[in-house]
């Protein structure tokens, strides 16, 4: 069985590897494989690869099309909606956030549009009073998008999210016509309830900011954790906290089965008809399937139930509970119930706990006590999943272990618990459900503000490079051989095959060699430089919401690449487009030397001019400013142009320059011939007069921001910067745009558009 699930997982990674579906009509073939996988007289050479072919054809029948998204003809038109609210709304920046499932969907022009699944909306001006509740029936009118996102290196992919999600469109509520109430809530009975739980969590712990964190790890909601603490939770490595998981609801089951079975066993008429541990094993499911309704049955907790399932059916049919079958059988279960789990993060971590738990488990009850026993394998546990940390998150928090040894059994002994009650006892009464909730409170502050202090230390958590998969696959058997039990031979020698995981570094250019790297960021710009030894960030993206592009696009960027330190931060004029992401990036990393049109209007700490004329060589390449000129005037014609030369090629960096100020660098007899061009107004204006002839570029790149309410960039535009006989290439349909400059003129530059070398089916193209 443990086999067959390893090769039943094989063939569902093989689908979601895959950069485009195959056509459906393969899974015809289905009933036969199925068969030929479960006859056993089926030599098992044979037998394996049937069970992976099976898990390829069954979740490719399983997997929503992507065809069912928005259709490309309808992106960016407005529509009339109607459909129930099916998710707890969010309220996100002066926004609310809706999940409808359609029911109806109309164009402008009446035609009626097949949209199934959902579609997520915000609504701007969504009444304080009786808002949208789950389950209410409602009409909207909405200007709808494809579910894209970003795509860049180290980004989080929010397309893989909203497709794993059944969202097939995005929009913004229009105000006229008004959003019409149609019924009230019919259905969704659950989520009535986890919304009555919302709601006492704010009429009771109104002002609370742990109060975002009790609605996380009861009814799953994590829409109201701060920055912040998100940011805490990640330089201490407890991010998995605030994700329902395995972890909650095995504890939910695992304090219900020893209730019950205590209970039982005392009660000599039960225990002769039901033996105390069954007894003991039904109420766990059944406790464990009323914790997963409530935290809303999302993907992970799906997950997690299948997994206390199959450990409360293990021991109801008198199976052993802690077994690599039961975990496999487990595993199986999943991957037939959710084809798309392993599209998650926790999918990864919470088999890989289990597992190695099993591991550490096995013939270690050598006499220590429970809570001995309990601690190191907590130790353990958190070291151990230290290479899964590196390779999906990129991040080394080296006080995780001892963050996660104060932080899970605080969670799952004090917080659940009164949490959980007081949610409970609100059905009641609010003053039964007060002081639950104030101590719930309470231990929620406490365990705040000792992981704040765990993660004020620079040295508390460390940015790695992102690592091939090739170094975690040496890494796991080394993790194994130093967690052997004692006795094992050289135990500390297994700490050698993490080395490459942990030394891994991407390579940097050469010496007069540089990357040249725009970043998908939005209606804005985002560029990085970067030289054999130092980093240049060119504007840092537009603020997005409650965020910015900083903490969304480049620092992922700069963490994927291993840069821990930005030399030179340049800030070309004073837009929300193109300053909006700064903030992020100087509280996360140091940065060196900070460069802007005008220190007075633009007031940065340490900030310097970019004035004409000035200019610094980096590892041989050389950085020189070509505008603004010394003296000249605020407003746009004062914007930063960088100009950035090496052996191998040259790049002109050009943010808003109005049209004044393209006249005043083309006159200033400045050297602008550049292989490559970044183009003022990021493409959305036609390009100035003369500028093309002068810089004679062979590449021109655009950031006009995919979905921009402009409609940028206009059929008119694209023709204008096409006159010059090159086709330009906006991050807006390629994603980030990578070009790696070599260190001589006789290597061709390699140029990479990050969607089509990163191309997966669930993408939106």
């Amino acid at each position: 069985m443990r086999t067959a699930a390893l090769a039943l997982l094989l063939g569902t990674l093989a689908v979601h590897a895959l950069p485009l579906l195959p056509a459906r009509n393969w899974c015809i073939a289905l009933p036969l494989v199925a068969a030929l996988a479960l006859w056993p007289r089926l030599p098992w050479l044979l037998r394996l690869p049937a069970v992976a072919l099976s898990g390829l054809l069954w979740t490719l029948w399983r997997l929503p099309d992507p065809g069912l998204a928005l259709p490309p003809a309808y992106d960016g038109q407005t529509f009339v909606l109607e459909g129930r609210i099916a998710a707890l709304p969010e309220h996100d920046h002066r926004r609310l956030e809706l999940e409808l499932e359609t029911t109806e969907a109309r164009a402008a022009d009446a035609t009626l549009v097949p949209l199934a699944g959902r579609v997520r909306l915000a609504w701007y001006e969504a009444p304080a009073e009786d808002p949208p509740q789950v389950g209410e029936r409602w009409r909207f009118t909405a200007r709808l998008r494809a579910p894209y996102g970003f795509a860049n290196p180290g980004g989080f992919d929010r397309e893989r999210h909203l497709y794993a999600s059944g969202v097939v469109a995005r929009g913004s509520v229009r105000s006229q016509p008004p959003p019409a109430r149609l019924a009230g809530a019919e259905a969704h009975l659950i989520d009535r309830l986890r919304a009555r739980f919302a709601a006492a969590l704010q009429r009771l712990r109104p002002a609370d900011p742990g109060t975002a964190i009790l609605a996380a790890l009861t009814i799953g909601e994590e829409g109201a954790i701060s920055t912040h603490q998100w940011e805490t939770f990640r330089r201490t490595g407890t991010t998995h906290l605030m994700a329902i998981s395995g972890q909650q609801i095995a504890l939910v089951a695992g304090l219900m089965f020893v209730a019950v079975r205590a209970v039982w066993a005392r009660l000599p008429g039960l225990a002769a008809r039901l033996a105390p541990v069954r007894a003991g094993a039904l109420a766990a499911l059944l406790s464990a399937l009323g914790y997963a309704l409530i935290a809303g049955m999302g993907l992970p907790v799906r997950r997690a139930l299948i997994m206390v399932a199959v450990g409360s059916l293990a021991l109801l049919a008198g199976r052993e509970l802690l077994s690599t079958r039961t975990l496999a059988l487990a595993l199986i279960a999943v991957l037939l119930g959710d084809p798309l789990a392993p599209l998650s993060y926790g999918f990864w971590l919470s088999f890989g706990a289990v597992a190695l738990i099993l591991y550490l488990h096995a013939g270690r009850l050598d006499g220590r006590g429970p809570t001995a026993l309990a601690l190191r394998l907590q130790w353990a546990i958190s070291l151990g999943m230290l290479p899964a940390t590196i390779v999906l998150f990129g991040q080394l928090p080296l006080v995780s272990p001892l963050a996660n040894l104060l932080a899970i059994p605080w969670a799952d002994l004090l917080i659940v618990p009164f949490a959980l009650a007081g949610l409970l006892a609100s059905l009641a009464s609010d003053t039964l459900a007060g002081p639950l909730l104030d101590l719930a409170g309470l231990t929620t502050r406490l365990l705040l503000g000792a992981l704040d202090t765990l993660a004020r230390p620079d040295w508390a958590a460390r940015v790695v490079p992102t690592p091939p998969l090739w170094t975690l696959a040496l890494a796991l058997p080394g993790v194994a051989w130093w967690l052997a039990p004692p006795g094992f031979p050289s135990r500390r020698l297994g700490l050698l095959l993490c080395l490459p995981l942990l030394a891994w570094d991407w390579p940097h250019p050469p010496a007069g060699g540089f990357r040249l790297a725009s970043l998908d960021a939005g209606s804005g710009l985002a560029v990085v430089v970067e030289t054999a030894g130092h980093t240049l960030l060119f504007d840092a993206g537009p603020r997005l919401g409650s965020t910015d592009a900083g903490r969304l696009v480049v620092l992922p960027y700069l963490q994927s690449r291993g840069i821990r330190r930005v030399d030179a931060l340049v800030l070309t004029h004073l837009d929300a487009s193109h300053i909006g992401g700064a903030r992020s990036v100087r509280a996360a990393l140091p940065v060196g030397a900070i460069f802007v049109p005008d220190p007075l209007a633009m007031p940065a700490e340490g900030a310097a001019s970019c004035v004409a004329g000035g200019f610094w060589i980096w590892d041989d390449v050389r950085f020189e400013w070509l505008h603004p000129p010394p003296g000249h005037g605020a407003g746009e014609a004062r914007s930063c142009v960088l100009k950035v030369s090496g052996a191998g090629g040259s790049a002109l960096l050009i943010a808003d320059l109005d049209a004044g100020g393209s006249r005043r660098l083309l006159a200033g007899g400045a050297r602008l011939a550049a292989d490559t061009l970044l183009a003022p107004y990021q493409g959305t204006k036609p390009p100035p007069a003369g500028l093309l002839a002068a810089v004679g570029p062979g590449r021109i790149w655009l950031s006009t921001g995919r979905g921009n309410r402009w409609g940028h960039p206009k059929p008119e535009v694209l023709a204008a910067w096409a006159a010059a006989g090159v086709q330009p290439d906006d991050t807006a349909a390629a994603g980030a745009l990578l070009l790696d400059v070599p260190a001589n003129a006789t290597e061709p530059p390699l140029l990479t558009r990050w969607r089509e070398a990163d191309r997966r089916y669930w993408r939106v193209h």
